[in-house]
């Protein structure tokens, strides 16, 4: 099984898997995160837990765009795609 607090996409397999285990409490998501520099958007399935808050869940997506995607996320809440990553300071 995969690690639960990994964000990762999502293939159809993985959703199938999870849909139907009932003690599983984790659903499919689809989250896009937005470029604030050039608009260029990353949209993806994520897995998340009910009771999570929206800034939450896009951590998630976030998350997994800075550790696999070469995007960049500010301390000041903005994001850069793997073009504009870095040029900010």
């Amino acid at each position: 099984m995969t690690d639960q607090t990994t964000p990762q996409p999502l293939d159809p397999d993985t959703v199938n898997a999870i849909v139907r285990d009932m003690d599983d409490p984790r659903y499919p998501t689809r989250i896009t995160v937005y470029c604030d520099h050039c608009g260029v958007q990353s949209t993806g399935e994520y897995l998340v837990r009910e009771g999570m808050t929206s800034r939450e869940r896009l951590g998630v997506a976030r998350k997994h765009l800075v550790e696999n995607e070469g995007w960049e996320h500010t301390a000041d809440g903005d994001d850069f795609c793997p073009t504009h990553a870095g040029a900010q300071q």
